[in-house]
C-alpha cells in the first residue's frame, strides 16, 4: 500500500520546498494545530457542512493564516487554490477509527469516506499526520529522514563492494567452467537486497523534494549496470533460454526475505527442479553476460555467439575463423572477440583451488 502510485504523489506535494509544504511549517512554527483536506469541490462537498467558500489562490502564507481559525481549510487537488476556510466537517459517524483527539478522528474518518488525504497538524507534538484512504502515515522530520537516507546509501555501498567482489570470482570460475549453484545464486540475493533498499531510497526521495541531488547522484552510481547484470545473469543460467526474463525476474525479486536465502527457491524458478541442496550442483553460464563485458559488441552479435556456440566455454576456446563463419562477424571483429577472451582470461587467471 505504501508503494501505491497516489500516495506516492501526495507526498510528492508535502516534499520541503513545495508550497503546501511551507504552509504547513508556518503552522507548526506558530504552535498552532490545524486540519487540512485535499480534495475538489465534488467530493470536500460529501463532507463539508459549512464555512466559508472563499476560492483564492493558494500561498503558503494564506494557508498558515487561514489556521488561526478553528475548523478546517479545503485545498483543491492541485494545490492551487484554497476553496474553504473555517469548514465543518462532518464524515460518516459509522466509520471506524482509533484515534481519541477530535482533529485526528476527524481526519481519519474523512480520508476513509472520500479516498481524499486530510491532514491533521498536532499543536502539542509539533507534527503531520497524513490520512489517506487507510493509510496513517506521520511526515518525517527532514533531519531524520535525510539520515535515514544516508543509512541507506552507506549500506548499499557495502553491497556494492561486495557485489564487484562476487562478480570478479564468478566471472573467474565462468571462464574456468567451474560455476556451482552457489555462485551464481548469492550474486542474484545480494542484487534483490540492492534493489529492495534502492525502492526504500527512491520513496524516500519523494519526501525531501529538491533537498537530494547528491544523494541522487551517488544511488545512481551505486546502482549503475547492476539491473542489466541481473538480468544477464538470468540470461545465462535459467534452463530454458526461449523462457520470458523479465518475467523470471519478476518472481525472483517478489521472493519474501526468508525465501530469497534459500537457494533451492531461486534454482526451482530458474527451472532446476531436479535441485539438490546435498550434492555438488554444478551449472553453465551461456555467456550472456560475459561476451557483454567486451568492448563495442552489439547485443545482436553476442547472441548470434550464444545461439551458435550454446555455452560460455565453447566461446572461449572458438578461433578467428570459426567466428567469422557467424553472420555479422568480420575478420576485425573476430579478431576483437578473441583479443576481448584473451584478456579477459589473463585478467582472471589466478583462481583460488579451495572453494
Amino acid at each position: 500500500m505504501i508503494q501505491d502510485e497516489a500516495f506516492l504523489e501526495i507526498l510528492a506535494k508535502l516534499a520541503p520546498g513545495t508550497p503546501l509544504r511551507e504552509g504547513l511549517d508556518g503552522i507548526t512554527s506558530l504552535g498552532k494545530g490545524a486540519l487540512i483536506l485535499i480534495a475538489d469541490k465534488d467530493h470536500a462537498a460529501h463532507v463539508v457542512q459549512s464555512g466559508f467558500e472563499i476560492d483564492t489562490d493558494f500561498t503558503p502564507q494564506k494557508l498558515t493564516e487561514l489556521s488561526k481559525m478553528d475548523r478546517a481549510i479545503v485545498v483543491d487537488h492541485d494545490v492551487r487554490k484554497i476553496l474553504y476556510a473555517n469548514a465543518f466537517l462532518v464524515p460518516n459517524q459509522k466509520i471506524a477509527s482509533k484515534e481519541t483527539g477530535t482533529r485526528h478522528l476527524t481526519a481519519e474518518m474523512v480520508a476513509k469516506q472520500i479516498q481524499s488525504p486530510t491532514l491533521a497538524v498536532s499543536a502539542s507534538k509539533d507534527r503531520v499526520t497524513l490520512y489517506f484512504g487507510e493509510i496513517r502515515y506521520i511526515l518525517p522530520d527532514f533531519n531524520m529522514l535525510t539520515a535515514r537516507v544516508n543509512q541507506a546509501l552507506h549500506i548499499l555501498e557495502q553491497y556494492r563492494s561486495t557485489l564487484d567482489n562476487l562478480l570478479h570470482s564468478l566471472t573467474a570460475l565462468e571462464l574456468d567452467d567451474r560455476v556451482l549453484s552457489d555462485d551464481v545464486c548469492s550474486v542474484i540475493q545480494l542484487m534483490v537486497q540492492m534493489f529492495k533498499v534502492r525502492e526504500d531510497v527512491e520513496r524516500w526521495f519523494i519526501e525531501l523534494g529538491d533537498e537530494k541531488v547528491f544523494q541522487e547522484q551517488l544511488l545512481e552510481w551505486l546502482m549503475l549496470d547492476v539491473g542489466e547484470r541481473f538480468y544477464l545473469i538470468l540470461k545465462d543460467y535459467q534452463r530454458k533460454d526461449r523462457k520470458s526474463v523479465i518475467a523470471l525476474a519478476k518472481r525472483v525479486v517478489a521472493l519474501p526475505p526468508e525465501k530469497l536465502f534459500e537457494t533451492d527457491e531461486i534454482m526451482r524458478i530458474l527451472g532446476y527442479d531436479d535441485f539438490d541442496e546435498e550434492t555438488e550442483f554444478s551449472l553453465t553460464p551461456r555467456g550472456y553476460r560475459i561476451l557483454h563485458e567486451l568492448p563495442r559488441l552489439p547485443t545482436a552479435i553476442a547472441k548470434r555467439l550464444v545461439s551458435r556456440y550454446g555455452k560460455l566455454s565453447r566461446i572461449v576456446k572458438a578461433t578467428e575463423e570459426d567466428l567469422f563463419k557467424i553472420r555479422g562477424i568480420g575478420m576485425v571483429r573476430a579478431r576483437m572477440i578473441r583479443a576481448g577472451m584473451h584478456r579477459m582470461q589473463a585478467m582472471y587467471n589466478a583462481i583460488p583451488e579451495e572453494r
